[in-house]
């Protein structure tokens, strides 16, 4: 028997999820929809945005589940322009 396809190994390198979201997806969307529901202070808000945010992070996380791990990487990883913190935009020069 192949031992990459024992339930006990795909249990164990499977990503961890919670309501069919990876746990990134998860904390994005439970950050997003409280800060939301903080400002606005509407319980329609919440129940609207949270439906909506689930359906699209659900639909994002079926496509690529990594995308977000994958954009933080390498927000950490690229250095920021000086320019970009004095307002000037991106620059390119040669």
């Amino acid at each position: 028997m192949d031992v990459e396809r024992t339930p006990l190994f795909l249990g164990l390198t499977r990503q961890v999820s919670f309501a069919g979201l990876p746990v990134m997806y998860l904390v994005m969307l439970i950050i997003t929809v409280m800060l939301g529901f903080i400002i606005t202070q509407s319980f329609a808000y919440l129940c609207v945005s949270g439906l909506v945010g689930y359906l699209a992070l659900r639909s994002l996380a079926a496509y690529d589940p990594k995308i977000i791990d994958v954009f933080i990487a390498t927000v950490q990883r690229t250095r920021m322009s000086p320019a970009l913190l004095r307002g000037e935009g991106v620059v390119y020069r040669a």
